[in-house]
């Protein structure tokens, strides 16, 4: 018994996709369950009312019955998570428990910038990486080289100026994180959704910046609601 790592996703018309758990048995999906075939091997979505917490947009009917497919089975019916967001700036290392119910985050994730560079090299900036997303720190560079951005995206360093950061956003946006210092690169910058597991403690890493004029990357995670 259990859940399979594979996941039904049902999409909203212009909005984001929902996973559904599905199961290795009917009885771990509840009273009414939708069979799927993974992998050559049978699977159960949990099928619920259409005003269940845990109600996609999808509609099965069976018989008269018009039923719901659902993200997951609970007894007793769903609770609604509400959208909430979490962010870090401070540099280091922290931790973060999946609250109950979520079984989904959407992420963004900003290494920290370059150090000003001159006639001497700045420094490098630190990675910022969290539920195995990562971005690099913005390279240093100096009079003769400059900077390469992060990775993934980061900008690279056009010379004696600030090089643009990113808003703490899920949008690749420019803002005053992960900003180089002169002849150096930005952090990097990533987000995507993450399927997580409830209950579990994982690692966030906030990167530094690599020195003067050089700005600290961030972590922003967010659940609930559409997610």
């Amino acid at each position: 018994m259990s859940i399979l790592s594979k996941k039904l996703y049902v999409q909203k018309t212009g909005g984001t996709a929902v996973a559904c758990n599905i199961y290795s048995t009917s009885a771990e999906a509840g009273d009414k369950a939708l069979r799927v075939r993974v992998d050559n091997t049978d699977g159960y979505i949990a099928l619920k009312a259409t005003d269940d917490a845990n109600a996609t947009g999808m509609r099965v009917k069976i018989g008269d019955v018009i039923y719901a497919v659902a993200t997951k089975h609970e007894s007793g019916g769903g609770v609604a998570i509400p959208y909430t967001e979490n962010y870090w700036t401070e540099t280091g290392s922290h931790s973060f428990t999946v609250p109950a119910g979520v079984t989904r985050l959407r992420i963004a994730v900003c290494g920290g910038g370059g150090g000003k560079g001159g006639w001497a090299l700045g420094g490098n900036g630190g990675d910022s990486s969290a539920f195995g997303l990562t971005a690099t720190g913005g390279r240093g560079g100096w009079r003769w080289g400059e900077g390469m951005g992060g990775e993934p995206n980061g900008l690279a360093s056009s010379g004696n100026s600030i090089t643009n950061g990113f808003l703490m956003s899920f949008d690749m946006t420019a803002g005053t994180y992960g900003r180089g210092g002169q002849y150096s690169g930005s952090g990097g910058y990533a987000s995507q959704y993450m399927d997580v597991i409830a209950g579990q403690t994982y690692t966030i890493t906030v990167g530094a910046s690599g020195g003067s004029n050089g700005t600290a990357g961030f972590v922003l995670i967010a659940y609930g609601g559409d997610i």
